[in-house]
């Protein structure tokens, strides 16, 4: 239906005419009554047909950012066209130094004021993209209002999610987790409610006026600003401003991504080796959209150990996969999620991201000629070779042409059996972009290394001794141990060694610095409490984060709230905080994998602070055996070498 637009205000009820122009109207569009992401295209689907049919957007939302900006810049053609205005209530994140400002008399309006000022100067410094641009031109024009809320008796942020469509007689409310950014609503798992007004009519009038209250400042327990209007033409003057020309390196440093693209694509099979923050993901994901661009594949699968970094793609290719030709399906068979048999059904077109115990029945379940049109990925492709996966997975993949591993470190040390099924299953390594290279290209930051001599007690030595005891008995018995499963054993005494204890307290009394920003890695929670009573007497803002601890604890850790993490295996993989300093290692293991995983989490780059120098702290066991080294010794080399490396581009 076209319609003329006369646009009754239903906030103020006001006749305003902002146009004349033939829109559709939201009563043409057929609206669910929930969109959920994997399932639905919440962008897409819901957010950009919606705003094609309206003539105002109202929202409250939790984030001010520049992805938030961007996503107003993108989908508002024919918004603005239409004479399209948007009324924005947001908030701000306040830093501890805020709230110490705040507590000692400072205005919160004024505290967000420096704030946003701050936001504004180092995200849109650089230059703006054309939607952000696009949005300035809206402020410099008053099509565009924008109000920061702020929690009147809280440390927290306001984190409403809100949004109001308006055409020229109806309005369609939602609701949900989603926040206002350029990702979020591909980038998590996200759903929104949807109430418009012709249907659902008492519901859409409790969000309307919801937000009417909070244009207003009538909502308890939120104060709502207007937008400092200095701030406005910052923002303004910003976008008119050309930005400064980049180095060439900064906007090339990450071509080694391409490269890797290019040389799978000509090998069709193989494994990436890079270093952990290098973009393992992001590449495999931009070889899958070429694929699926090109016509190539039909299908995709990505197979991964642990629900943490399994979560992790599905955000990272919902996130990616609008650049793709055509709409893809995304779906889980790990955890909770059991997509598999919808998976099944649709095949093409799909992407499929599934634990590797499940592997094996959707490897079976693809027809020869399905297997030759796939793509299969296998992340953390050391894993792989395990017994069990060689038992289960041999055969399965022979007629997938396109086959992907990602790794850190792709081999399993003193497993000859595993690493060949690792090739004959996908392939040799094809490209290599290791630790040196990152922290060269600036990926990565360099680290200062520490390595602290100890001996063993007496009391490792006895238990040695029991485990060289029990292995004779063993051996004896027709029950042999293996050389594994005895190393495994001895290297369990020598990270619970209390030697280390003493020795880490004198190293750390002279560089209590190296506590702040710190994961402290040991190998057991009755180990980490010995470790705890050390680093309370230097901070009390650390905290234990074992496994079946409140997940909250790493927030808390993220947002700065706490400075000092003592944990074991758990954060070994799947953590990205940028602003983490030092990695002190009471445990650490044979295989360099580990090892890597662990000082990776220091290693990244952190925009806030370009200059960073991470700090790792080891400990390494005297050896009394002067014709070889030990595996500690080793390891010291190889961090010492690597702890001298600093970029060069």
């Amino acid at each position: 239906m076209l319609t003329l637009v006369v646009w009754w205000d239903q906030i103020d009820n006001e006749l305003d005419i902002k146009t004349f122009s033939f829109i559709m109207s939201l009563r043409d569009i057929s609206y669910q009554k929930d969109y959920r992401s994997g399932q639905d295209n919440i962008l897409y689907d819901f957010i950009r047909p919606s705003l094609s049919n309206s003539v105002r957007y109202d929202r409250a939302v939790g984030f001010f950012s520049s992805s938030a900006l961007e996503l107003f810049g993108s989908p508002l053609g024919q918004f603005i066209k239409q004479g399209g205005t948007i009324r924005l209530v947001t908030s701000v994140k306040l830093t501890n130094q805020d709230y110490s400002a705040i507590k000692n008399g400072a205005p919160r309006k004024d505290i967000a004021k420096n704030r946003l000022d701050k936001i504004i100067e180092e995200e849109f410094a650089d230059g703006m993209g054309d939607g952000v641009k696009r949005l300035c031109t809206l402020l410099e024009l008053d099509r565009i209002e924008i109000k920061i809320a702020i929690p009147k008796n809280s440390r927290g942020i306001f984190h409403e999610k809100v949004g109001i469509f308006y055409d020229n007689k109806d309005h369609v409310a939602f609701s949900g987790s989603a926040n206002e950014s350029l990702n979020a609503f591909e980038e998590h798992y996200e759903c929104v409610d949807v109430f418009p007004s012709w249907s659902d009519p008492a519901r859409a009038k409790r969000k309307l006026d919801h937000f009417k209250n909070l244009w207003s400042d009538d909502e308890k327990g939120v104060s709502v600003y207007d937008f400092p209007e200095a701030l406005e033409k910052k923002l303004i003057r910003i976008a008119k401003e050309p930005g400064p020309a980049k180095p060439k390196t900064e906007t090339n440093k990450w071509r080694h991504q391409d490269h890797a693209v290019a040389l799978f694509l000509e090998k069709e099979r193989g494994i990436l080796n890079m270093a952990t923050g290098t973009g393992k993901t992001r590449t495999a994901i931009k070889i899958i959209l070429s694929l699926f661009n090109d016509g190539l594949i039909d299908t995709a699968v990505v197979a991964a150990d642990g629900n943490d970094l399994l979560a992790q793609w599905y955000s990272d290719v919902l996130l990616h996969r609008k650049d793709a030709n055509n709409k893809l399906r995304v779906y889980r068979s790990f955890k909770d999620f059991r997509e598999e048999q919808d998976f099944f059904l649709s095949k093409k077109r799909s992407i499929l991201i599934t634990s590797r115990p499940k592997l094996p029945s959707v490897l079976s379940g693809l027809t020869k000629e399905e297997a030759k049109r796939t793509f299969l990925i296998h992340d953390e492709v050391h894993r792989l070779g395990s017994p069990g996966n060689v038992k289960v997975l041999t055969g399965l993949s022979d007629d997938i042409r396109y086959r992907l591993g990602l790794s850190a470190t792709p081999e399993r040390e003193y497993d000859a059996e595993g690493n060949k099924f690792i090739v004959d299953h996908i392939g040799p390594v094809i490209f290599n972009f290791n630790l040196e290279d990152a922290i060269k290209r600036n990926i990565l930051c360099p680290f200062n290394y520490y390595p602290l001599d100890y001996q063993i007690t007496e009391d490792d030595k006895r238990r040695i001794s029991e485990l060289h005891a029990i292995r004779s008995a063993r051996a004896k018995e027709g029950n042999p141990m293996s050389d594994e499963e005895f190393w495994i054993a001895i290297s369990t005494v020598y990270k619970n060694s209390r030697a280390k204890i003493p020795i880490f307290r004198g190293f750390i009394d002279g560089r209590k610095e190296l506590l702040k920003r710190s994961i402290v890695f040991v190998e057991t929670q009755e180990y980490g409490s010995e470790v705890l009573d050390v680093i309370h007497n230097y901070r009390a803002d650390f905290h234990t984060y074992f496994s079946g601890e409140d997940s909250k604890t790493l927030l808390r850790f993220a947002l700065n709230e706490l400075e000092c993490l003592i944990t074991c295996h758990r954060l070994s993989e799947g953590i990205d905080i940028k602003s983490l300093g030092s990695v002190i290692l009471f445990s650490s293991s044979r295989a360099r994998l580990e090892t890597i995983q662990r000082i990776g989490r220091c290693l990244r780059f952190d925009p806030e602070n370009p200059d960073k120098i991470a700090n790792v702290v080891d400990f390494i066991r005297e050896n009394s055996d002067p014709d070889g080294l030990n595996a500690d010794q080793e390891r010291s080399i190889w961090l010492s070498d690597l702890s001298t490396i600093r970029k060069t581009e």
